[in-house]
C-alpha cells in the first residue's frame, strides 16, 4: 500500500468544524417471618451455577463480521502515528486536513465526497487500569469506558443497543453506537487495541451541515463493516 495520502485542502468552514466537534464531541470539550417453616437454599448449591452461567456467557462464540469489503475501497490509507494501526477509505472518500480546533487524540478523518459522512480515527488514551478491565471484561470494558468519556462531554447524548465484541476474520473489536439528535443521525464507534497495547476508536458519523440527503442505515453498515475488514493491528 502506498505510504502517500491524497489530503482535500484545508476545510475552513465553521459549519464542517462545528459538525465534527458535536459527533467527536468525547475528545473536544462508575421480612422476620415466625411460626412457619421456612427451606433456605444454601449459597453453596447457588455459586456453582452462577459461575456456569458467567462462563457459558463468556465462552459464547462472537458474531462474526466479513472480513473482506462489501464496498470498493481505495489506496488511500490511514495510519496511526506509531505504525501500529492501519485502515483503507472506501472508494470516492478523501482525508482532509484537520487543522481544526479537533485535539490531537484524532490523528485522520475524512469524508465521503458529498460530505454527508465521517470517518474519525483516534487515540483512545490509556488508563492505568485498562490492563485490568480488559481481562475481566474484554474489550467491552474498554468500549464501556470509551462511551463514559463521551457521556462525561457531550450533551444530548443516547446509546442505541448494546455493547457488542465481534471478530473480524482474526481480529477483535467492540461495538457501540450513539446519537445525539434522538436517533436522526447515527454514530458508529469500534474499539480496538493494537499489537502494541494502545487503543484506538474508530467513528462512522453522519454529516447533515451540507442539508443533503444522507447515506442509507443499510448502505452505512456496508461501508462500516468494510472499513473494519481492511483495519490492521
Amino acid at each position: 500500500m502506498p505510504h502517500h495520502q491524497r489530503l482535500l485542502p484545508v476545510i475552513s468552514s465553521a459549519a464542517l468544524q462545528a459538525t465534527l466537534c458535536l459527533v467527536l464531541g468525547a475528545f473536544c470539550l462508575i421480612l422476620p417471618m415466625s411460626g412457619c417453616v421456612v427451606v433456605v437454599q444454601k449459597p453453596t448449591q447457588q455459586q456453582p451455577q452462577a459461575k456456569t452461567a458467567a462462563k457459558a456467557e463468556a465462552e459464547r462464540p462472537l458474531r462474526q463480521l466479513p472480513s473482506k469489503p462489501l464496498v470498493a475501497m481505495s489506496d488511500e490509507v490511514v495510519r496511526s502515528e506509531l505504525g501500529d494501526m492501519v485502515s483503507l477509505l472506501p472508494m470516492e472518500w478523501s482525508l482532509v486536513n484537520i487543522e481544526t480546533n479537533l485535539p490531537v487524540q484524532i490523528f485522520s478523518v475524512a469524508v465521503n465526497n458529498q460530505y454527508t459522512a465521517s470517518l474519525a480515527y483516534s487515540v483512545l488514551r490509556k488508563e492505568e487500569n485498562f490492563d485490568q478491565v480488559l481481562q475481566k471484561d474484554g474489550l467491552v470494558g474498554i468500549g464501556k469506558i470509551s462511551a463514559t468519556k463521551r457521556d462525561t462531554k457531550m450533551r444530548n447524548i443516547k446509546r442505541l443497543g448494546e455493547f457488542e465484541e465481534v471478530q473480524v476474520g482474526t481480529k477483535r473489536f467492540c461495538l457501540y453506537r450513539y446519537t445525539t439528535d434522538n436517533g436522526a443521525t447515527l454514530n458508529r464507534v469500534a474499539v480496538f487495541r493494537s499489537s502494541f497495547g494502545n487503543y484506538y476508536e474508530c467513528t462512522l458519523s453522519d454529516l447533515t451541515f451540507t442539508g443533503r440527503k444522507l447515506i442509507p442505515r443499510d448502505e452505512m453498515e456496508n461501508i462500516y463493516s468494510s472499513v473494519l475488514a481492511t483495519i490492521d493491528f
